[in-house]
């Protein structure tokens, strides 16, 4: 009687199809989880900087205490923790807002990164007409 040698293949090749495919769903969920943190760190960190504009006067123009003030109180109130956001002023009339945004990973944990972090940045320029 003869025997085939490749017995069983069939089955250790349908166990790396599965693998590949659980991966990749894996890799497109987390892959879904950082682009929504994108896109909520991008609107967070407009937002602040347009918060932080809002504070300012055709006289007086910005204040850094208070513009600084008002974009983190914005991110704030946003879910940003105080110390993921970081607010600078190029020009007297300019802000720019750094956001992070953390969110806690599915798969990729498997990988030792149990958080995604994502840091976006917004600017906005006092303006008067």
């Amino acid at each position: 009687s003869s025997q085939r040698p490749d017995r069983g293949s069939a089955s250790v090749m349908m166990l790396c199809y599965v693998i590949i495919a659980i991966a990749a769903a894996a890799m497109i969920f987390d892959g879904g989880t950082y682009l929504l943190a994108d896109r909520y760190a991008s609107n967070t960190a407009e937002g602040a900087a347009r918060a932080a504009v809002a504070t300012g006067s055709p006289s007086e123009g910005l204040s850094e205490v208070e513009a600084r003030a008002a974009a983190v109180d914005h991110a704030v109130r946003l879910g940003i923790s105080a110390a993921d956001v970081r607010v600078e002023f190029p020009a007297r009339d300019v802000v720019v807002v750094s956001v992070t945004e953390r969110r806690n990973a599915v798969f990729v944990r498997f990988t030792g990164t149990a958080t995604l972090a994502v840091e976006a940045t917004g600017r906005a320029r006092l303006e008067f007409s």
